[in-house]
């Protein structure tokens, strides 16, 4: 598991652990404890979503780098065995 992941899943076991105390602790009536969880699980979702971008969008990169790296070594590769063919 990446470390972007571990920190995502973290968070999101923080934020849920968060809440489920919020609710059993809550001094407030039932209609306005649950008008909060909405708000509450709104800013999560908001928060989830924004760091499972920014996480997929480091994938990305990180791909883009890696088969630019390949193609570049696969070209030297080919480049070394055209001229050993002419050599040899």
């Amino acid at each position: 598991m990446s470390n972007n992941m571990k920190i995502l899943t973290g968070f999101a076991v923080g934020a849920l652990a968060g809440a489920v105390a919020g609710l059993l602790l809550a001094p407030e009536s039932g209609p306005q404890t649950r008008r909060k969880l909405g708000q509450e699980s709104e800013k999560l979702k908001n928060s989830l979503a924004h760091s499972l971008a920014e996480t997929l969008d480091a994938a990305k990169i990180k791909y883009n780098t890696l088969l630019d790296e390949y193609a570049r070594k696969s070209e030297k590769a080919a480049v070394k065995a055209r001229q050993s063919a002419k050599v040899g």
